[in-house]
C-alpha cells in the first residue's frame, strides 16, 4: 500500500517538476511563430513543349528576368532541441513569380549563433517543401528551398523579433498559351507535353517567435 502511495506522489510531482524545469531552462522547448516576407524575383528558366492546334510541335524554352515582387506569410510551430537548433512546421501563402500563389508546406532547421538565448545574435537556417496551387490548369505540388541567414532580437525569454534574408528556388507547373490569341493550353489530354519552370528568387523579412 505505502508502494502504491509512493507511486501517486511520484506521479503527481512529475507536472510540476516539468514545470520547474521548463522555467529554469533560458529558452522554452516549444516555439511558435509568425513571419511575413517579400520576395524579388530574380529570373525564371521555362521549358514548355505542347502540340499547337495546327498540329504541329512547338518547344520553347529561356530564361525570363523581368523582375517581380510577391508576398509570403507563414505561421510556424517548433522544438528548441537546444540553445543553438531548432526544427519547425511552417504553413502558409506565397506568390510565385506572376499571377500564381502556392500554399506551402515546409521544414526549417534554424542553427542560432552564440551562448546565451537571451541575448541578440546571428543565425542561419536551411529550409524545404512543397506547395500546393488551386490556380490555373495544372495543381501539381511545387517544391521549393531555401537558404538564409538573419539576426534575432531578444524581447523576453520566450519572444523574439527576427529579420531574415534568404535565397529561395521554386521548381512549378505554369500555365502554357499559344503563341497566338493567348489560348491556355489544357492539361487534360495529349497537347501539352512540358510545362516546367524554375524561378529563383531573393527574401526579405521579419518574423516573431514566442
Amino acid at each position: 500500500m505505502k508502494r502504491i502511495f509512493l507511486h501517486i506522489v511520484i506521479l503527481a510531482l512529475l507536472p510540476v517538476c516539468a514545470s520547474a524545469g521548463e522555467r529554469d531552462r533560458a529558452f522554452p522547448r516549444v516555439t511558435f511563430g509568425i513571419e511575413g516576407s517579400a520576395a524579388v524575383t530574380l529570373g525564371m528558366f521555362y521549358h514548355y513543349n505542347y502540340i499547337a492546334e495546327e498540329g504541329y510541335r512547338v518547344n520553347r524554352k529561356g530564361m525570363n528576368r523581368r523582375a517581380a515582387l510577391n508576398g509570403q506569410l507563414a505561421a510556424s510551430v517548433g522544438c528548441n532541441f537546444s540553445r543553438n537548433i531548432n526544427l519547425s512546421l511552417n504553413l502558409g501563402m506565397s506568390g510565385i513569380y506572376r499571377s500564381k500563389v502556392m500554399f506551402p508546406a515546409s521544414l526549417r532547421a534554424t542553427v542560432l549563433f552564440g551562448d546565451s538565448p537571451l541575448e541578440n545574435r546571428w543565425f542561419t537556417f536551411a529550409e524545404g517543401g512543397a506547395g500546393i496551387s488551386f490556380e490555373g490548369e495544372d495543381e501539381r505540388p511545387s517544391p521549393f528551398g531555401k537558404l538564409g541567414a538573419g539576426y534575432r532580437i531578444s524581447l523576453s525569454r520566450s519572444v523574439k523579433l527576427d529579420f531574415l534574408f534568404a535565397c529561395q528556388l521554386v521548381y512549378t507547373h505554369p500555365d502554357v498559351s499559344e503563341d497566338a490569341g493567348g489560348v491556355i493550353i489544357p492539361v487534360t489530354g495529349d497537347r501539352l507535353r512540358r510545362n516546367e519552370a524554375f524561378v529563383s528568387a531573393l527574401t526579405f523579412g521579419i518574423g516573431l517567435s514566442f
